[in-house]
This record gives C-alpha cells, structure tokens and sequence, in this order.
C-alpha cells in the first residue's frame, strides 16, 4: 500500500490545543517581509503572505483570528523586531495562544534562537506554532521530535548569511559604478520608476522646506511640531504604518524628535548617504550603527529640498549648541556628584509636616559652579523653613551617636540584670514565677497521688474521693496552662533582650564616629523633622521592641 504523503495530511488531525473561549484558540498572524532580498520583495509580496495565513485560520474551525504582527523591511536574524517583540508580549499576556506563519524562516533564520523559542519558550507557555508551508503543527508529536525542523532552521540560517554576502558585494559592485538601488527613500521624495532616484514629492516636499525655513527663523522644534499637528500634516511613517497595522492617531503625531532626523538628515541637500547601518552575517558581524565617518556619501544625486549653505549652517549651529549642552551637562553631574541628597525623603518640615525639596544653591553667578545645598520647605508659610545641607548631617549624626551611646549603656545594664537576683530584675521575675508554677503542679499532683493512696486504704470514701480527686485535676489543669504563658512569656522576654544585644552589638564599632555614614543613616533613621528654630528632631526605626525593654529596664538599680 503506498505511503500517505505528510503534505497530504490536514493539519488539523491530531490536534491537542488548550481550551479556552468556545474551544476556540485566539491565534496571532506573523508576517515578516524581508530586507535580504535587496528591495526585491514588495508590499505585494507582504499582502500575499498575509492573505496566505488568514485564509488558513479561517479554514481551521479551532482557531480564531485574534491580530496580525507584522514587521516590514526587518531581517528574519535578528529577533528584536518591533512587531514579533510586541506579539511575544500578549503571549506572555495569555491574549494569544497560537502562532501562525508562512513558514520557519518568517518566523526567523537565526538557528540557535528559532530553535530555543520553538523547543523551550512556546512549549513553556503552552503556545501552539503552525508553519503552514513547511507542513509543521507544535500540536503533533511527530513534527515537534522530527528532525527535519531544525535542519530546515540550519538551512534558512546559511541562507541569510549566503544573502549576506551576495547582496554585499552587489551593493558594492553598485557603489563602483554609480547606481544605488533605494528601498526606502526621505520623507518629502518618492522613488523613480527604476528605484534608483530620489525624486520630490511635491505634496510633502514643502512641507520639508517649510521645516528648514522655520528652524532658520529661529522656530524651536516643539513649536514646529505643534504647527505641522495643527495643520493636520501627516508625518514620515503614517501612511505606511495603516497600510500595516492599526495605528492610535496618538502615536502618529509630530513631535521635536521626528523635526529633528529632518533636520539632521543631509538627503535634503541632494546627496545619498548609505552606510549608516552595516551588518556582515557571514563574517559573523551582527547590525551595527556606524559614525558619519564611515558613511557613503555621493553628492548632488537628486533635487535638493534645502540649500546646502543654510542646511551646513544649521548642522554648525547644532553642533555648537551641542557642544554648550554637553558641557552644561558634565558641569551638572560634577555638581550631582559633589552635593548629593544625603537624605532622600527623608526630611520633613516640622511645621506643616511636608517633605521638603533638596537643591544645589551658587553664590558665583558668573560661572554658576555650585557651592553648596540646603532643604527648604514648598510652603509659602514655612518660607523661611530651611537647613544647610552639611549642618544637617553633622546634626543627624550627632543624634545618632546620642542613640548608639544610649544603647550600649542600656547594654552594660541588661547584661547585669541577666546574672542579678534581686527580686526586681525583670529576668529574675519571670524565671521565679516558671519556678513556682512548676513548684505547685508536683505539689498538686503530689496530693493527687496521696487522696488515690487514701482512697485504696478506705481512709476515703468513693464520694469524697471522687469530689477531690475532680478539684486537684481542674486545679493541675490551670497551673498547666499557666505555666504555658508564663514560660511563653519568658522565651519572648530573652528573645527580646538577645535582638537587642545584637543589635548594640552591630553598633558598637560606630560609636565615636561622628562623620557621614550613608549606610548606617538608611538603617537607622525614618525621617527628620526640621524646625525654623533651627532645631531638628530624629524619629529612628529601631524603636519598638527594643523600646519595650529599654523602658522597662528604665530605672532598675544593680548592686
């Protein structure tokens, strides 16, 4: 009998899928289309891909359209494409549980991380993958442990880099004899019949030019913006990103970014620039972004929209700014660096209780180098509310040494009061109530014993043997269960005093040290309130158990 072809299988039998919303699966539809090809792939190619995996979930009755990803003009090796990176987000979200593709190298052509995402991701998130052309269900047995899949994924990896390398050195082979064949072109052109021109477009081309001329009028880049949203101009990607996918009109708005790459972009001034990203798969050179230095630049290849005298004088101005920004900066991060908030949070005005505000304050106003800091209260009431920032840590450390002194005194005390046996050591209490609770139980259970003696012996009778013997067992149970609190209460009594000697323990080694410790403040110190009269107050953490048995060690004298 012949032998069943598996492409004549469908590829629905032996479905096991998850159930979930009417046994149906919400299924994600991922497309890619490819920069590989040279350009040679076009948007047809895209909406026949998509129509291809649409048409096949419609054809599956357990599967349910739920979105569709799509990355256009992304390498299938790299996976940190904005379409599959967001699909991998509602997955992990539990809003899809099937993937479906044209085939495996859509999915990617980097063998070791398709290989991971199909063998331990997807299968860990009980996600199931269909690669419609390659005839591969995640929901078969066979097709998971069959071996041809991760060959396939070899196979579209040594592909990728074998494109690499052929459209490499055709793009150089392009650049020695002049012609540049353009994928994509600037915001204000479209591409020539042939693809290798830059032609204006003349209904978004003077919105380019107006751009140049504002910012050379002095117009900032934000109010650029503003002006092009309220002309209701559409912005570089808008048309393609609805050609692709459903896009919130809040996303596709201009902003000082977007004026910006115009602005920064020299094919305004007729010249093609190529090189700016560079990749070398069969080397094993990944995506990379080069400097201006290594740019292919040809000159006057197309109408320019800009002059380049006013687009070098921009780049200068930019450049200069730049300069002053970067400086400013480095002058901030050294005062960042020399006056730092020693106490984020943590200060509160003691007047109105609000937090208040940490700055970097200057006497020289020329060069602007900071001199120091202060806290100083928002409230327009407290005005006058403020502390110099040093001062404030010479006073919190001061506090600190008065609480770290304090302890280690209550220390000396509590270890004294351990090995005392005056009747008014606390330990010494608690140690002779167990003492006396335990003391009572054998005198209890003592008569107990002598009443049954006396009862055997016809001493007692059975009436007043049983009235008696019931009283002694009600009285062994009470002394039982007080005896349980009272050694509760001794247990909870040492363990207090233990956490408190090892907490003066880990402080001892900081008495006497007076200067700044960031480290001992966060353990310490929960907040500080700051008066106008100049006077602070520290509330410290360590306050509850530990000024429990400060306070009842609090005047119990040693001898």
């Amino acid at each position: 009998m012949a032998r069943k072809s598996r492409k004549n299988r469908n590829v629905e039998s032996n479905i096991q899928t998850v159930v979930k919303k009417e046994n149906l699966l919400d299924t994600a539809a991922y497309i890619r289309l490819s920069v590989e090809n040279g350009g040679n792939e076009t948007d047809e190619t895209l909406v026949v891909q998509q129509m291809l995996v649409e048409r096949f979930i419609e054809e599956h009755p357990d599967l349910r359209l739920e979105e569709v990803y799509i990355d256009n003009g992304f390498t299938g090796t790299n996976f940190e494409r904005p379409g599959f990176m967001r699909l991998m987000e509602d997955v992990r979200s539990g809003k899809v549980q099937c993937i479906v593709v044209k085939d495996l190298s859509r999915f990617g052509r980097d063998y070791l991380e398709t290989g991971y995402y199909l063998e331990t991701i997807l299968p860990k998130l009980n996600v199931r993958f269909i690669a419609i052309t390659d005839d591969y269900d995640s929901s078969r047995k066979e097709d998971r442990e069959n071996i041809s899949v991760p060959i396939k994924n070899m196979v579209n990896a040594m592909y990728a880099k074998d494109m690499s390398k052929k459209i490499l050195a055709a793009k150089e082979a392009q650049k020695r004899n002049g012609n540049i064949t353009l994928s994509k072109v600037a915001f204000g052109y479209v591409r020539s019949e042939d693809k290798t021109r830059q032609v204006v477009d003349e209904t978004v081309g003077p919105v380019v030019r107006m751009i140049f001329q504002w910012t050379l009028l002095g117009v900032s880049k934000r109010e650029i913006a503003d002006r092009l949203n309220l002309l209701g101009v559409a912005t570089p990607g808008q048309k393609e990103k609805r050609k692709i996918a459903r896009v919130p009109l809040e996303e596709t708005k201009w902003n000082g970014g977007t004026v910006r790459k115009i602005l920064e972009n020299p094919t305004y001034t007729g010249d093609i620039v190529t090189g700016k990203l560079k990749q070398s798969l069969y080397k094993g050179v990944k995506q990379y972004r080069t400097v201006p230095e290594e740019w292919d630049v040809q000159k006057d290849m197309h109408t320019p929209l800009v002059a380049r005298d006013d687009y070098e004088e921009l780049q200068e101005s930019r450049e200069e700014i730049h300069k002053i920004t970067k400086k400013r900066q480095s002058r901030c991060m050294k005062d960042r660096e020399k006056y730092q908030d020693s106490f984020p949070g943590m200060v509160r005005c003691g007047e109105c209780g609000n937090v208040m505000y940490f700055r970097r304050y200057t006497h020289n106003y020329t060069t602007n180098e900071k001199m120091g800091s202060d806290y100083y209260c928002g409230n327009e009431q407290c005005s006058r509310n403020l502390i110099e920032g040093n001062l404030l840590k010479i006073l919190v450390m001061d506090q600190i040494q008065i609480l770290i002194k304090s302890m280690c005194d209550r220390k000396l005390l509590l270890q004294k009061m351990k090995s005392a046996t005056k009747e008014n050591n606390i330990f010494y209490k608690a140690a002779a109530k167990v003492r006396t609770l335990e003391r009572k139980i054998a005198q209890t259970e003592e008569r107990n014993t002598r009443l049954y003696e006396d009862y055997v012996a016809g001493v007692v009778d059975k009436d007043d043997f049983d009235m008696m013997k019931e009283r002694y067992i009600g009285e062994l149970q009470n002394l039982r269960e007080e005896l349980q609190v009272q050694e509760q209460n001794q247990r909870i009594l040492e363990k207090k005093a233990n956490r408190y000697m090892d907490m003066v323990n880990h402080m001892e080694k900081y008495l006497d040290k007076r200067e700044y410790n960031e480290a001992l403040v966060q353990e310490l110190v929960e907040y500080i309130e700051v008066y106008a009269n100049g006077s602070i107050h520290v509330c410290f953490k360590c306050k509850d158990e530990f000024q429990q048995i400060a306070e009842e060690m609090e005047g119990v004298q040693i001898g």
